[in-house]
């Protein structure tokens, strides 16, 4: 297929059983035949396989392979050529996950080369949260090297770790080498770079593996910036929430009629976490429903989102600017 303008990507998302995981994610999004517990759900990610279409079958890979910037966009394709950058999914922690810390760039490409992976920085949007719900974002104070080892041999890491109120609609930003750890009651979407290097540092005594020299090599000792974003309201139907070199997220509250357009900078990712839409294109017509995630492609150029009540959608894509 010859093309100039693509169509908007869905993806054949990646249901996850994680240890952690609840049921949730399942409920909310009426998915009765997901693996419980469910963890994950990678809604983009380069694996993926494209679920209708002309690009029906492919990889979300072989298709950026395929037409490069013009699914990719220019910043993108500049950056790092044909690979798809990020990786949206839905998270439910039952239980908490490890704490953790992911490693960036220069250290992914060197150390950890063979996987082909990018180092990680992430940001999550809070979806739901039970009452008195806590996440782990960084040291309480600055630290070091020598101080972290030590309590980690003696199964002291948690004084070191800084707790925060975990509430629903607010973004939390977590660069690489930042330690962190999603806890028990927090269901949330997470953006970030293509990667799944994750080091684990300490996992309440489940038997899996630990992975502490290559964490105590990455992790950002220094105290650390505050956890949440705050929110940039843009115009009367957007929310910038959280914007770094590798993307920017916003959220878009819509009602009625808009009209919308990619920018041949820059793919989109849109995901809906309330109401319903539909999007029309040259190419056709969408039914955006709750957990509808697609892939516009940088040269979809312009299309419309027709809501009868209300929608709201995450809107991720990667900035121009090098941040």
């Amino acid at each position: 297929m010859e093309a100039k303008t693509l169509p908007p990507i869905q993806l054949e998302a990646r249901y996850d059983s994680r240890v952690w995981g609840g049921n949730r994610l399942a409920q909310w999004l009426n998915l009765p035949n997901a693996p419980s517990p469910l963890g994950e759900i990678w809604l983009v990610y380069a694996e993926n396989i494209i679920a209708a279409g002309p690009l029906q079958g492919q990889t979300l890979a072989a298709a950026a392979e395929r037409y490069g910037a013009l699914l990719l966009g220019s910043v993108p394709f500049e950056r790092s050529g044909s690979q798809f950058p990020l990786l949206a999914k839905f998270i439910d922690a039952a239980d908490h996950l490890s704490v953790q810390v992911h490693p960036n760039d220069v250290y992914a490409h060197t150390v950890e080369a063979t996987t082909g992976f990018n180092g990680k920085t992430e940001a999550w949007y809070l979806l739901q949260t039970e009452a008195n719900a806590q996440l782990i974002h960084g040291f309480n104070h600055q630290t070091s090297r020598e101080q972290c080892s030590e309590l980690i041999a003696n199964d002291r890491l948690p004084e070191l770790l800084r707790y925060v109120p975990a509430h629903a609609g607010t973004t939390i930003f977590v660069p690489a080498g930042t330690i962190h750890a999603i806890n028990a009651g927090v269901m949330l979407f997470e953006i970030q770079q293509t990667s799944d290097l994750t080091y684990r540092i300490y996992d309440y005594g489940r038997p899996r593996e630990m992975h502490i020299e290559r964490a105590l090599d990455v992790l950002d000792y220094a105290a650390s910036a505050p956890a949440e974003t705050p929110p940039t309201r843009l115009d009367s139907r957007r929310t910038l929430l959280v914007k770094c070199r590798y993307f920017a997220m916003e959220r878009w509250q819509l009602h009625g009629r808009v009209d919308s357009a990619t920018l041949p900078t820059s793919f989109e990712i849109i995901t809906v976490i309330d109401g319903s839409a539909t999007l029309r294109s040259f190419h056709g017509v969408w039914e955006l429903t709750l957990g509808t995630t697609l892939v516009l492609p940088a040269s979809l150029g312009a299309y419309t989102y027709e809501v009868a009540n209300s929608v709201t959608l995450l809107r991720c894509y990667v900035p121009t600017e090098e941040l």
